[in-house]
């Protein structure tokens, strides 16, 4: 009896060894149904991971992956996180219903943001603690730590006289945009099979961006065959095409080029971009060394909307003066746009134009028609070149020493024949004075500007100047004068800016013409090539021919237009000395808000 009950405990304990084995067999078999959960944990996509879930579909008897990942783009930075919500916008948190949600996460640095998208703490190597090993990984999750330093880079030098408790975002920061991150969930069953982890996506407009913001300069930009190739400031970015996702679609590889040595064969066997493009469907991102001395503020750009115009060679327009954005990227867009406001001066830029790529008198619309772009309360002043040629007058010191000397004397000349001066013209002599007293070289030498980090008192200063200048052509604009020939007329900014450009364009033959003819004027001892001060004189010389050219246009007040241009030719001044131009390969303007999808692996 005891001999039976023995065998039957060991046949039970048998069988229950046996049905729990089917048992494991049965739900590992399941949970493999999975497809893509191994390429969804942390040692891939760091703390993301813990937003990856399995959902059972009865259908099918089997699990779906979905995995949550992050979709870059600039936005307003407004300090905190925004939820859009049936028309409300409030403070949240991320939560499990937050993926459901169009919330926008501030990539700036700050402790709440780097712990809600799962980055590394500023202040610690991403290599280590929980994206162990994550340094030599293919990853998005070092682009959210990269983006994340320059935030807190750029927010150090936004209004650094306030302390963070009396900043108010939409008095203090308008017009400051910053890299923001929104969750989006996605299943794994829709992954292409070449595709081996979880991808996030960016437009091609904001990769654009982004890499400039990072410091970064374009040396390849072909989106058709989906050639990019962007290095700078210890960064590097290279992609292709992967098969099955099509053209544009991008992977980003992370790593301390320096630190690992050559541990990516396209660094470690130097190729031509387009040799790793036809290998390897991935984009390099490289992270700054830490062991490279770099000045975090040498390599940022003024952060808002029309300075990143710039970079895609497309100068904004000031709205408060109805003027339009210009694409001025290469002398040829530069002479297109001449040709449309006069035939005679577009084809005397053409023959400048073909002989050595300058565009003088039309590059004076770099200061004319943008509005400040500079932040206020900002030292932060750089902004990428617009244009192949951004030299002229309105930018060399040469232009401001002239004009202040030819408009002083022509006050005094007026003041000692009892004809009158306008207000505005003695206004604008004031600003001169006052700005080549206080500043000296300063302001005369736009060369002189230290780039970032220069005097936030002298950068205020002039804003407040070139600010004066805006409201008076507002004004100017929105009041008619009376004409005894054409009744009351209006007078127009952009009508003004055009007739300067029509006859500013072949300065430099009109002045080399009175040197050779031996008619030259006071140079005020600038050791400069001659044609450069004759120049300035000749623009002076212009004013007549431009009232002349606004008369035509329909507004015929020769004294208005007189001060006007005297105005807008400090505004230009002023503008020029409160911005330091960067030289690099401009994207094609074509790309400005494109909405093409590139994405990040």
């Amino acid at each position: 009896m005891a001999d039976e009950s023995q065998f039957a405990l060991a046949a039970l304990v048998v069988a229950l060894v046996a049905l729990i084995t089917t048992i494991s067999q049965v739900l590992s078999q399941l949970f493999q149904t999975a497809d893509g959960y191994r390429r969804c944990q942390s040692a891939i996509i760091g703390g993301w991971a813990k937003l990856t879930t399995r959902k059972f579909r009865w259908a099918d008897l089997r699990f779906e992956t979905i995995y949550t990942t992050p979709r870059f783009a600039l936005a307003p930075y407004t300090g905190q996180p925004i939820r859009h919500h049936k028309g409300l916008t409030r403070r949240t948190g991320v939560a499990a219903s937050a993926i459901r949600e169009t919330i926008y996460y501030p990539l700036d640095g700050s402790p709440d943001m780097v712990r809600d998208t799962f980055a590394s703490p500023l202040h610690e190597d991403p290599g280590q603690g929980v994206f162990g090993g994550m340094s030599e990984m293919a990853s998005w999750v070092r682009f959210i730590d990269a983006l994340h330093s320059y935030g807190a880079d750029t927010r150090k030098y936004m209004n650094p006289a306030k302390k963070r408790s009396e900043i108010k975002p939409t008095e203090d920061w308008g017009g400051y945009t910053i890299p923001h991150a929104t969750l989006q969930r996605h299943s794994w069953d829709f992954v292409p099979p070449d595709v081996i982890r979880p991808l996030a996506v960016m437009t091609l407009h904001d990769v654009a961006l982004f890499s400039r913001r990072l410091g970064m300069s374009w040396k390849v930009f072909e989106a058709s065959r989906g050639a990019l190739h962007a290095e700078g400031n210890g960064h590097m970015i290279d992609s292709t095409t992967v098969r099955s996702v099509g053209t544009g679609a991008v992977a980003m590889s992370f790593l301390l080029c320096l630190i690992l040595g050559l541990s990516h064969r396209c660094a470690a066997q130097p190729r031509k971009p387009a040799e790793c493009w036809s290998h390897d469907p991935v984009v390099q991102f490289s992270i700054r060394d830490p062991l490279q001395s770099m000045d975090s503020m040498e390599h940022l750009y003024i952060p808002s909307e029309p300075a990143d115009k710039m970079g895609f060679g497309i100068l904004p327009g000031d709205p408060k003066l109805h003027l339009p954005d210009y694409v001025i990227g290469e002398p040829e867009d530069c002479v297109a746009r001449t040709l449309e406001i006069d035939r005679q001066a577009g084809d005397t830029l053409k023959e400048l134009a073909e002989d050595n790529g300058w565009t003088p008198g039309f590059s004076d619309i770099i200061g004319f028609a943008p509005p400040m772009l500079r932040l206020r309360g900002s030292t932060i002043i750089k902004v990428p070149r617009p244009a192949r040629y951004e030299g002229g007058l309105t930018l060399q010191e040469e232009g401001i020493i002239v004009f202040h000397h030819r408009l002083r004397d022509l006050v005094n000349a007026r003041n000692e024949e009892g004809q009158i001066v306008t207000r505005q013209t003695r206004w604008v002599l004031q600003q001169l004075e006052e700005l080549s007293m206080l500043y000296g070289k300063q302001w005369a030498d736009q060369s002189a500007t230290k780039g970032n980090g220069t005097s936030l008192s002298f950068l205020d200063d002039l804003h407040a100047r070139h600010d004066a200048t805006t409201q008076y052509f507002v004004r100017l604009q929105s009041s008619s004068s009376p004409s005894e020939k054409m009744g009351h007329q209006t007078f127009r900014y952009i009508d003004l800016m055009y007739s300067h450009i029509i006859h500013a364009v072949d300065y430099v033959y009109k002045a080399n013409q009175l040197l050779n003819a031996g008619e030259g004027r006071n140079h005020y001892d600038m050791k400069v090539q001659a044609w450069i001060t004759e120049g300035a004189h000749v623009y002076f010389d212009q004013i007549p021919k431009v009232a002349e050219s606004m008369k035509q246009k329909g507004f015929d007040n020769p004294p208005v237009v007189e001060e006007a241009w005297f105005t807008m030719m400090l505004r230009a001044f002023l503008w020029h000395r409160t911005h330091l131009m960067v030289d690099g390969n401009r994207v094609p303007s074509q790309h400005w808000g494109s909405r093409l999808p590139v994405y990040v692996g």
